[in-house]
């Protein structure tokens, strides 16, 4: 019997991962199927699981740390970093993972980065940068972590043993080997002296405005889309117990979802994972409760974010 995987995120259709893990699945021969799910929650995102019986789940903004308090089975690597971004489904029980560090490691280290012994600079304070900061602690870095609320990122510098700075401070620190962005695309950064790093992994995957000032400073640029793939090979091990090529995901980059091409399904109409499968459904939006306004509301804003309309 065919298999549902799903990303859940807010907002989630730009989302990328059901074209990487879609790759890997028909180039692996897997009877399964992977889609887009938008919740109304971090508990909802349990509640859709156990619903539609979905085997496997990756998760992004802004639900992330919010799990961890809600799963009752976590890695080690979830709790140390505290947000989940895979959910396993063994036979009811939901188990919280996170491969994003994995991600941020790989991504550096496949760009010929050398991580162990570097001093690198995290930008942001949320799930991501957590996951990030955790890796590259993990591997041998020195980690300064760079925050607007510099509260924020004195939080996570205490508990992974680094250094927190205020973003306006950047500036005064010296040079970093390479940063680790995990700020939204439409933040800019003043760097009056020039940017004081010659490679940077973003972890978004459209471009963004910082990425834009340091590609026009010289800056490497390591684009967020390796982050994902690398990230997506941790999650596949977590779903099937084996290893993917991550050539495979890299190969569902390619394929763009074009605003013509999705179908999208409200929860409340779904019997079961079967009809999501059969009808190769894009995006599920959680509907319990909203009204039809509410539900139009949105799709709107889902159709907006992905296709710039």
């Amino acid at each position: 019997m065919s298999s549902l995987f799903a990303v859940f995120g807010n907002p989630i259709l730009h989302s990328k991962s059901p074209q990487l893990f879609r790759s890997v699945f028909k180039g692996m021969g897997i009877d399964a199927f992977y889609t887009r799910i938008r919740p109304q929650s971090a508990s909802d995102i349990l509640e859709v699981i156990s619903d539609l019986n979905i085997s496997g789940a990756n998760v992004t903004a802004p639900f992330k740390e919010e799990l961890i308090g809600l799963l009752g089975s976590l890695s080690p690597e979830a709790k140390a970093i505290g947000a989940v971004n895979t959910i396993v489904n063994s036979h009811g029980v939901l188990t919280g993972y996170n491969t994003d560090w994995i991600g941020v490691v790989q991504s550096l280290t496949e760009a010929g980065v050398t991580v162990e012994g570097s001093r690198c600079l995290v930008l942001g304070a949320g799930g991501a940068a957590r996951a990030a900061t955790y890796g590259l602690v993990r591997t041998g870095a020195k980690v300064f972590v760079a925050n607007r609320t510099f509260e924020k990122a004195q939080r996570i510098a205490l508990e992974f043993g680094c250094e927190a700075i205020s973003l306006d401070d950047i500036g005064a620190q010296g040079n970093f080997d390479f940063a680790v962005s995990t700020l939204l695309p439409e933040v800019e950064l003043p760097f009056p002296n020039g940017i004081p790093f010659p490679i940077l992994l973003d972890a978004s995957y459209k471009p963004s405005a910082l990425s834009r000032l340091a590609q026009g400073q010289g800056v490497k640029l390591i684009g967020g889309e390796r982050w994902l793939v690398h990230q997506a090979v941790g999650a596949f091990a977590y779903y099937f117990g084996e290893q993917a090529n991550q050539e495979l995901f890299a190969m569902g980059l390619s394929n763009a979802l074009a605003q013509s091409d999705v179908s999208y399904q409200f929860s409340a109409d779904i019997a079961d994972a079967s009809q999501v499968i059969a009808q190769q459904t894009e995006l599920i939006i959680s509907s319990k409760g909203l009204t039809k306004n509410q539900l139009n509301d949105i799709l709107n804003e889902e159709y907006s974010k992905a296709f710039k309309r």
